[in-house]
């Protein structure tokens, strides 16, 4: 049996149905973009970032470029993880990447994770 692509599935709706996900997920987000203005997917940032994330089947990183109802520009990562057992180096792993993102644009990044498996 071939495995789930759980990664490709989240890329796919995150392309194609980002808005949806966020006014259902994260509606409190949701709520103060302007979502008249397309968001920017920031995938090569995202490499300069953290080049030392490779390509893996259980976990993938987003960064969007969003305008929000006061007219500032805003960014949020958003970071997915499937695995049915804890990684008691999610925190530490986080923060740091959360670092990098404040040196690398001054100011900080909103971040949201969503942790799927069956535990």
């Amino acid at each position: 049996m071939k495995p789930i692509d759980f990664v490709g599935a989240w890329q796919f709706t995150l392309k194609h149905f980002l808005q949806s996900f966020l006014e259902v997920a994260f509606p409190v987000i949701a709520a103060v973009i302007d979502w008249k203005v397309p968001p920017v997917s920031l995938d090569k940032e995202l490499q300069e970032i953290l080049p030392d994330a490779q390509p893996d089947p259980e976990r993938f990183d987003k960064l969007i470029r969003f305008r929000l109802i006061s007219g500032l520009d805003a960014c949020l990562w958003i970071h997915f993880e499937f695995s049915n057992q804890p990684d008691p180096d999610l925190e530490d792993r986080l923060n740091d990447r959360c670092q990098r993102f404040f040196d690398r644009f001054g100011v900080g990044v909103t971040h949201v994770t969503v942790l799927a498996g069956e535990k």
